[in-house]
């Protein structure tokens, strides 16, 4: 029986290279570690981002309302309070300060937000959460009385 043209370049080049089969899969147990840390840092990074966003916005929406009732510091904190919950962040009273509260007439006052931002990462390294502050600064134009 005679072997195809094919087979026999195959024949001979099994002959020319040696067995390498597990090389593959010790190269990949090398590797994927490292690959698998890197898409976990990446992943988190995003979700840092994400939230860092929403507090910003939390910290906008505050001072915004801080701009019209600089006297109501329980208002100002539930209005960034709801900011947050409504993209999935959960705020406290106590994450939320209010700084410097201005009077009428081009004084300004700032909210400033601080989360504690839970890592993928960090949790099996070891370090685990980290803080994400951001604060939005506006100016009083008038009060209005409740």
């Amino acid at each position: 029986m005679r072997l195809s043209a094919v087979a026999r370049m195959r024949a001979r080049l099994r002959r020319m290279w040696p067995d390498e089969r597990g090389q593959s899969l010790v190269e990949m147990a090398l590797v994927l570690p490292l690959l698998l840390l890197l898409v976990l840092g990446i992943i988190d990074f995003g979700r840092a981002f994400n939230n860092y966003i929403i507090i910003t916005n939390a910290a906008r929406e505050g001072a915004r309302y801080a701009a019209r009732f600089p006297l109501h510091d329980v208002g100002i904190r539930q209005a960034a309070i709801l900011e947050a919950e409504e993209s999935g962040v959960v705020l406290e009273e106590g994450d939320i300060a209010i700084e410097g509260l201005g009077a009428p007439g081009g004084e300004p006052i700032r909210v400033v937000v601080t989360y504690d931002f839970d890592t993928i990462l960090g949790q099996l390294v070891g370090v685990g959460s980290i803080a994400l502050q951001t604060s939005t600064e506006m100016v009083v134009f008038g009060f209005v009385m409740e």
